[in-house]
Order: C-alpha cells, then structure tokens, then sequence
C-alpha cells in the first residue's frame, strides 16, 4: 500500500484550481488557451499574448490523490508567471512541498506520476507559439470586424453581400461558424444545438441538444456567446432563438 503525506491527502481533497478551460472562454477575452496531457492529467493555460502571461490555470483529471495534489500546485504556480517559465515548476519542487517533514518524502520516490509534470510543462511551452500566433490574428480579424460593423458604409456592404445570398449559402455559413466556434464547446459539456429555420434572413431559430436543452445558460450566457459568434463571423445582425416549448418558453425554462 502507498503512503502518501497529510499535506498531499488533503490538497488532493480540496483542490481550488480543478476544471476545464474551453475556447470559447479563451477567445471572448482574446486569449491564447495552451493545453497538455499526460497519462489521465490534462492542464488548461489561458495565456495573455502581449505578455506571454499565465493569467488562469486549470487541470482535470481521473487519476488519484498523485495527480491531483500535483496538479493544484503546479496551476497555483503557473498562473501569473511567464509561460517559458513553466518548465521551472519540477516535479522535485511539487513533490517537497507536499511533504509534512522536510526529510520525509510526500510519496514514493518512484510515484510514476512525478515525471509526467516535467512532460506536461514542456509540451506547454513547445505549444504555446501557434497559440499565440492563433489568438493575436483571431484579435485582429475582431478588431476588423468590429470596425466594420461600426460604420454605416460597413454595415451597408454588409447588408447587400448577405441579402445578396440565396437561403442554402446562408444557413451553410451559419452552420460553418457553428462547427468552428460553437459545437465543439458544447459537445465537451455533453451538449449540442441544431438549426431549425432563418426567418427574414435574421432570425436563427435553434434546438439545443443533450445537456444543453435542460441547461439555465442555454437562455443566457451560451446563447448570448452563439449570437456574438454569428455576428462576429457570419453577419452582424443575426439574432437566436432558441425553439419555443407548447407553453411558448424555451426548453429547460419550465419548472
């Protein structure tokens, strides 16, 4: 049987920093969100591209007590430090301070675990450039696309190259914006939305799927980011609807 310390025992009951970080997150705050796993630990990184920051971290796992108290310290570490420095968070440094007594080890120097902290912060690192260079073009491309829209010549070839599309080319952009920038999200929470009609060339009437349709979110904060999306990408005045139930609210509304 393993011994493991109390220190480590308990960080693993009570961690703070346990949870995903989906990109949808990363790229309402322009953020660059970096991602590694190892054996069942995975570590999220939002990371500010003008700094080069770790502004949140995150893990998630299914291992045990190992993984997790290893996890909660090294995203405890990394969040504020520049991103090149994370390989500096070793295992040895983790490991001494889940000690209860300086001479004794927190876990059996073999723990398998130990070493995969080294891997994860290199592939972190290794990662991060195509990264950066995603989420500063991604903030450009907004920057240009909200110009755009802020004008009224903007919106003026706006409204004549979309009502210039038949039905068919509008709901295939939609759902392309969809796919990239939506679905996966939503599908990672067990969720999922389909088109159901595009009234007036403005009006996305959608269905959600799965852990979506009973979700309180599904009328607020998602559907609010799936319309900034389509606006963003696709055309700036398209408003969603999710379908209405018999008793004329969205599904998941009715207690």
């Amino acid at each position: 049987m393993e011994t493991y310390s109390a220190r480590l025992q308990q960080t693993a009951k009570t961690p703070k920093y346990r949870g995903a970080i989906f990109q949808m997150e990363a790229d309402d705050k322009g953020l660059a969100l970096v991602e590694s796993k190892v054996q069942s630990l995975k570590i999220y990184c939002l990371v500010d591209p003008d700094s080069d920051k770790v502004v949140e971290a995150r893990f998630f796992t299914y291992g045990g007590p190992v993984f997790t108290a290893l996890a909660e310290l090294f995203c405890a570490k990394a969040q504020g430090q520049v991103i090149d420095a994370l390989t500096l968070i070793t295992p040895d440094i983790l490991e001494a301070e889940l000690r209860d007594q300086p001479d004794v080890p927190a876990m059996p120097t073999d723990t398998p675990e130990l070493p995969a902290v080294r891997t994860l912060a290199a592939e972190l690192v290794r990662g991060y450039p195509d990264k950066k260079n995603i989420a500063l073009g991604a903030r450009e491309a907004r920057n240009a696309s909200h110009y755009r829209q802020h004008t009224v010549e903007g919106r003026n070839d706006a409204d004549k190259e979309w009502f210039a599309l038949d039905e068919v080319e509008k709901l295939r952009r939609i759902d392309t914006c969809l796919d990239d920038k939506v679905r996966q999200a939503l599908h990672m929470d067990g969720g999922g939305l389909d088109i159901l009609e595009l009234k007036n060339g403005t009006r996305l009437i959608i269905r959600y799927q799965g852990a979506c349709s009973g979700c309180g979110a599904s009328t607020g904060g998602t559907l609010i980011f799936i319309e900034n999306q389509l606006r963003e990408f696709v055309y700036y005045n398209l408003s969603v609807e999710p379908e209405a139930t018999d008793f004329g609210v969205p599904p998941g509304m009715i207690e």
